[in-house]
């Protein structure tokens, strides 16, 4: 059989069906696969509970999270650790969180995670998430009574990649007394507390 001129039989195997189906299915596992890579980056680390700044802390205001996991508290500021199960830092802060009391939790949360706050005092209280991996709070918070969209938010690891540029902040003028936080409605919910008192 006669091929027309410039004809590469290489290529005929693209125009293939059933080769199409077999590397669609692969293109998939692949992308499923680099997904779990990515989230489980920096998943190694594991830094301590800081019992002093603990007791310390929850003199003012405890966190309680639902379900309950490890969780620590450090002072709010450029390099201080995100989260205890990561080694991602927040590297830009604005200056209203400066010196504010940061809430170390996990940096995926499951679905369903909700958080009851208990202000012994006074605070300005401040709920951050990422945009993209924010666990359904971008559609919780705006209906949430008290809380406010602030324009700046913190962004953590910014010298590798966009990942971490993306986050929304809302905050609260808190009085004593308690307050919930709705329980998540999507997976992977990356959050912190930040803590103002006044």
């Amino acid at each position: 059989m006669a091929h027309p001129k410039g004809f590469k039989p290489y290529l005929t195997i693209f125009y293939n069906p059933f080769f199409l189906v077999l590397f669609s299915i692969y293109l998939v596992i692949l992308v499923s696969i680099a997904r779990k890579i990515y989230d489980n980056l920096g998943v190694k680390a594991d830094h301590p509970v800081d019992k002093e700044m603990l007791n310390l802390v929850e003199k003012d205001f405890i966190v309680t999270p639902s379900p309950n996991f490890r969780y620590s508290y450090s002072i709010m500021r450029e390099g201080v650790v995100q989260h205890l199960d990561r080694d991602y830092t927040y590297d830009i802060v604005p200056k209203e969180l400066e010196n504010g009391i940061l809430f170390q939790g996990i940096h995926r949360l499951p679905k369903g995670t909700s958080f009851l706050i208990e202000l012994k005092k006074p605070a300005t209280v401040y709920f951050i998430f990422h945009q993209s991996s924010d666990g359904g709070y971008s559609k919780i918070f705006p209906y949430l009574e008290g809380w406010q969209k602030c324009g700046l938010a913190p962004k953590y690891d910014i010298s590798n990649g966009a990942h971490g540029l993306n986050m929304s902040m809302y905050k609260l003028d808190g009085k004593t007394g308690t307050y919930n936080i709705n329980p998540s409605n999507e997976e992977r919910g990356c959050v912190s507390i930040v803590f103002k008192l006044l």
